[in-house]
């Protein structure tokens, strides 16, 4: 398999409830795509005093973690064969650090997806490591499943656009997650405020018939109209809405979040979108969007 050509979903599991939601979100979807699907648990073994509070049958050796991880798999396969029959489904567990396994098992997969909250039995946010690690690092999409009840599918994907490579590479992926989910696809630039104060986002934006307010709105809207002109002939039936709004990059995307089924962003962008992975904005999209965030690098060449 080539990457995100031809390979499966990867879905990182563990003991709790944010990876049990995780996994039927990537079970769900291998289903609507028809590819493959594998469940990965990764224990550290010199860490091992960091088990889940409260972890069923644990006695702290090596030959008991080995037996906690394979039921772990083993669970995680039969809640996908009961959810979701049609999927092909395997398992794999693996003593070494979670990070590093899982950047490994992104190198052959389509689409690698982690829960927000408890991989492995670590406690901690896994946005705080893990999860910040395999968004920047992994050679293929991540997405990151929130830590709470998904509602009611709302059939919408957003997808930020900035005109950057990576932007194109999540707008590109966003038609086929629109398209396997006949869902409707809505492109979402933001235009920054006028003011570059330090405070300026808190401040009221510019009169709508300030001069610099409107050229940064046409220039917004000519490279969201760009972005999309020829993926839209590759995908003629997914419905498409274009939207440019003022404010903040997180909390535009959070609040269109809120209605939606997934939220698919660049990895790196310019303009609104800068510093999305690593930076504040990033940590603020992935750890308090309503649902599941699916992060794309640009195509490497």
């Amino acid at each position: 398999m080539t990457g995100t050509a031809s390979g499966r979903i990867v879905a990182a599991v563990d003991d709790t409830d944010a990876s049990r939601r995780a996994l039927d979100w990537a079970a769900q979807e291998a289903r609507l795509l028809g590819r493959g699907l594998r469940v990965v648990h990764a224990f550290d073994w010199p860490f091992r005093q960091r088990v889940p509070h409260g972890a069923r049958g644990f006695d702290l050796d090596e030959e008991s973690l080995d037996a906690y991880a394979r039921r772990v798999v083993h669970e995680a396969v039969d809640r996908v064969r009961e959810r979701e029959p049609e999927v092909e489904v395997d398992a794999l567990h693996v003593v070494g650090a979670v990070g590093p396994t899982l950047l490994q098992q992104s190198e052959d997969a389509y689409l690698l997806v982690a829960g927000s909250r408890g991989l492995s039995g670590l406690r901690a946010v896994l946005l705080g490591s893990v999860g910040t690690q395999l968004a920047a690092l992994a050679d293929c999409p991540v997405v990151i499943v929130p830590d709470r009840e998904l509602g009611a599918s709302t059939g919408r994907v957003v997808v930020g656009v900035d005109g950057s490579p990576s932007a194109l590479a999540a707008a590109e992926r966003a038609f086929t997650e629109a398209d396997a989910r006949r869902a409707t696809l809505r492109a979402v630039a933001v235009s920054s405020r006028s003011s570059h104060a330090v405070f300026a986002a808190m401040e009221a934006p510019a009169p709508s018939d300030d001069p610099d307010r409107a050229a940064a709105l046409a220039e917004t809207r000519r490279r969201l109209s760009e972005s999309l002109a020829g993926l839209r002939e590759h995908h003629p039936d997914v419905y498409v809405e274009e939207e440019v709004l003022i404010g903040h990059p997180a909390e535009t995307l959070i609040a269109e979040s809120e209605y939606a089924d997934l939220v698919v962003v660049g990895s790196r962008g310019r303009g609104g979108f800068t510093g999305l992975l690593l930076g504040s904005v990033s940590q603020t999209l992935l750890t308090h969007a309503y649902c599941p965030v699916m992060v794309v690098h640009a195509k490497k060449h």
